[in-house]
């Protein structure tokens, strides 16, 4: 589909964030079976379950908005979690993996951020503001999110990177 104009980049945009919540669901779900680590299980399951939700919120601002979804090409998103999966099978060390997977939850929902703010604004910015509060609801779950795993992933950072110093000094 040709963007001609700013609405048709709103909808390819919404389409766009809209797969890769619907994507991102199953991966999370997928990789919480995987980790090892308790609470790293849990911050993933959890993040599975949002994007769930933020799908379903998109899934409603559609409905609002008299539109379906189409087809979105996710080639390059899927390229990256799958090169995520292989960079996850190749580290040997459980804390050294949920490291990597805390690195990587941070590094989609940083992007989601951006992505969230970008969309609410045109939303509001073309007149559909119950639209855009479904998208800062999203946005806000996000940001929620990101800082309250912050401190966590801080201390597994810490620990880490701790532990290892620890090791070979030993």
């Amino acid at each position: 589909m040709a963007i001609t104009n700013a609405e048709d980049l709103f909808y390819t945009m919404l389409n766009d964030v809209y797969a890769r919540e619907q994507f991102q669901a199953q991966f999370w779900d997928q990789l919480s079976q995987q980790v090892q680590d308790p609470e790293v299980r849990d911050v993933t399951t959890v993040r599975g379950y949002f994007a769930k939700q933020n799908a379903a919120n998109i899934e409603k601002a559609f409905q609002m908005l008299g539109r379906q979804p189409g087809q979105t090409n996710v080639q390059a998103y899927k390229t990256m979690i799958e090169d995520w999966r292989k960079e996850f099978d190749m580290i040997q060390n459980p804390g050294v993996r949920a490291l990597f997977v805390l690195a990587k939850i941070r590094h989609v929902q940083n992007w989601r951020i951006g992505e969230y703010m970008t969309l609410s604004l045109m939303a509001e910015a073309t007149g559909h503001t119950a639209v855009a509060s479904l998208l800062e609801h999203n946005l806000a779950d996000t940001v929620d999110f990101v800082e309250r795993t912050r401190e966590r992933f801080r201390e597994r950072v810490w620990q880490t990177i701790a532990g290892r110093a620890a090791g070979r000094a030993a």
